[in-house]
């Protein structure tokens, strides 16, 4: 589903489509660094642009407009660092997902003028998965939640298929203390199914170490 607006109400308290009586437990951002890792990739291609469009400016002029081609490079560099800095400022404010007493819900800024969102119901999920990141997220504590529809393991044996994703699943990327993250969504799971009482008394999840949570 699709949102061409820009979700604005999205906040720690409330989100676009909220039932009432809907508890959230808690609100999952990407990740800082992997944020800025974006930006440092338009940095960079504003430097490249910037070195071919001189390069390729003395090549045709000869030099005689040397300053103009300059300021035309840096212009150009100028624009895309801007643009790439409007990008990113947009996938942070719009790019977040929450967890419910009820379900999981999505929201992914799929340019800067559309927003795409993900939901699914406990009762729908059976599964999550924490598939594997590289190195340096693995130190950080950063990787990927997914979280399996019925749809999915029912068609797809998730044992030898670690990393399908289907349109019924929920992915959500850069997520900070991601592992355990995962462990508070599988204790939602068993208390949704076995013990449906006691999701009343589930507590916030807290991005801490074991033993500073609380």
């Amino acid at each position: 589903m699709y949102d061409k607006t820009l979700i604005m109400i999205n906040t720690d308290r409330e989100f676009y489509g909220q039932q009432a009586g809907e508890r959230i437990l808690y609100v999952i951002r990407p990740f800082p660094l992997a944020l800025a890792t974006m930006l440092v990739k338009f940095i960079l291609a504003s430097g490249v642009v910037m070195l071919l469009v001189t390069a390729a400016g003395r090549q045709i002029f000869l030099s005689r407009y040397q300053l103009d081609i300059v300021v035309g490079g840096g212009a150009a560099a100028a624009l895309i660092l801007g643009a790439g800095m409007w990008i990113t400022d947009t996938v942070r404010r719009k790019n977040v997902a929450y967890i419910t007493d009820r379900r999981i819900v999505k929201f992914e800024a799929t340019n800067p003028f559309a927003t795409a969102i993900r939901s699914l119901s406990w009762e729908e999920a059976v599964k999550v998965k924490t598939p594997p990141t590289n190195f340096i997220w693995k130190q950080l504590m950063v990787g990927t939640v997914v979280v399996h529809a019925k749809t999915t393991v029912a068609s797809i044996d998730l044992t030898k298929t670690e990393n399908v994703v289907t349109d019924d699943d929920v992915e959500v990327k850069h997520v900070y203390f991601y592992r355990d993250l995962a462990n508070y969504i599988e204790k939602i799971l068993f208390l949704y199914k076995k013990r449906p009482k006691e999701i009343a008394e589930l507590v916030p999840f807290v991005p801490k170490r074991k033993g500073l949570r609380y």
